[in-house]
């Protein structure tokens, strides 16, 4: 039986995220998502998705993945990331008509394996470029500890996240300055426009202990679960899927990698702290990771962050959409100059019963951009 009002809700979704990818430069799912809107058998094929995973990004993705995987169909011609897969160096034909119609025709004639993959499989888009705002947030708490640290991240994916200090960066400033940090000779190369304020010291932080909690981790060195990664990128993104590519890659090449646990970022963190060094500043982070737990869950898991602080100082990075995590204290940006489309990167301190909570940046979902505060004097 259809539920008109959670086909109107995915409807509602489905165009946001247009606006989304229209606005971002991915007219290949801005297309989509417009077109597909209103159609009753791609909502119906959505709807059957866990309810918290229920999100266009979860059915592209599917679609996505079985592309990839060699599936022969027409609209693989529409895909720039599934030509280049094929053929490197390729370009998409984009074939004439209207993809929207070879996207129906694809779900209709696979909707039985792509309902399994609702079912069965979780958004992990696992962004590498996200790192270019967690490298000057991991910097400021360093800066303010004289300790190393131990990093916890939560939602974790493949564990790239915690890999930060091996791939290199470079900062756009204004007046067409740069600044590098990072590897430099790195294989995965991260860049980003600093469109406000000054970023801090860049120097690489100490870290003595690397760990990941998730639900279910994903290895770099399975080559079916790299492809989902790959598959949750966006087609249109070429340098970002070449850049997943290269951190799995790298990741795969890192002897002793970090090792991210089965787990529930709520209920096994405490568990999660207590294996990290005590001589350390344990560094919980995650990105738009919390955005999947329920509201009730989000303040679980501020509660579950505020008990591993008795115990130990705790530094909580976090860089998520504020309207997402309605759980989770989110301050507002210094003179309510806040972008409402970005992400805000958010540092929590917690030491000794007291609590210090500011928005050090305002960032782009795909780090692409940064709008820089830091922490308050």
């Amino acid at each position: 039986m259809r539920d008109p009002a959670e086909e109107a809700r995915l409807s509602d979704q489905l165009r946001t995220f247009g606006v989304t990818a229209e606005r971002d430069g991915a007219p290949l799912y801005a297309r989509l998502c417009q077109e597909l809107a209103t159609d009753a058998e791609v909502l119906g094929l959505l709807g059957g998705a866990p309810p918290l995973q229920r999100r266009p990004n979860l059915l592209l993705a599917a679609v996505h993945y079985l592309l990839l995987a060699g599936e022969d169909d027409p609209l693989a011609d529409d895909y720039p990331t599934v030509v280049e897969w094929r053929s490197p160096g390729g370009d998409a034909r984009r074939a004439e008509g209207d993809p929207a119609d070879r996207f129906r025709s694809f779900c209709a004639r696979h909707r039985e394996r792509l309902a399994e993959l609702l079912a069965t499989r979780a958004t992990q888009t696992n962004e590498v470029g996200r790192c270019a705002a967690l490298l000057p947030a991991l910097a400021t708490v360093a800066s303010r500890s004289d300790r190393p640290l131990a990093l916890v991240d939560l939602g974790a994916s493949a564990g790239l996240a915690l890999l930060f200090d091996r791939y290199a960066y470079t900062y756009h400033l204004p007046a067409g300055r740069k600044r590098g940090a990072g590897d430099p000779g790195s294989t995965v190369r991260l860049v980003a426009e600093v469109r406000e304020g000054r970023l801090p010291d860049l120097s690489l932080p100490p870290v003595t202990h690397r760990a990941g909690i998730d639900r279910d981790p994903v290895d770099p060195g399975d080559a079916d679960r790299s492809l989902w990664l790959l598959a949750c990128q966006w087609p249109d993104h070429l340098g970002r899927f070449g850049r997943l590519r290269d951190a799995l890659a790298l990741a795969r090449a890192t002897p002793g990698r970090p090792r991210v646990e089965a787990g529930d970022m709520v209920n096994d963190l405490a568990a999660a702290a207590r294996r990290a060094p005590a001589d350390s500043r344990l560094c919980l982070t995650h990105s738009w990771a919390a955005a999947y737990l329920p509201p009730v869950r989000q303040k679980e898991l501020a509660e579950a962050v505020t008990a591993v602080a008795r115990d130990r100082p705790v530094s909580w990075v976090f860089a998520e959409q504020p309207y997402e995590v309605p759980g989770l204290e989110v301050p507002p940006s210094p003179g309510g100059r806040a972008d409402g489309a970005a992400t805000a990167l958010v540092l929590v301190e917690l030491a000794d019963g007291r609590r210090r909570c500011a928005r050090l940046a305002d960032v782009h979902h795909h780090g692409r951009w940064i709008r820089w505060w830091g922490w308050p004097d």
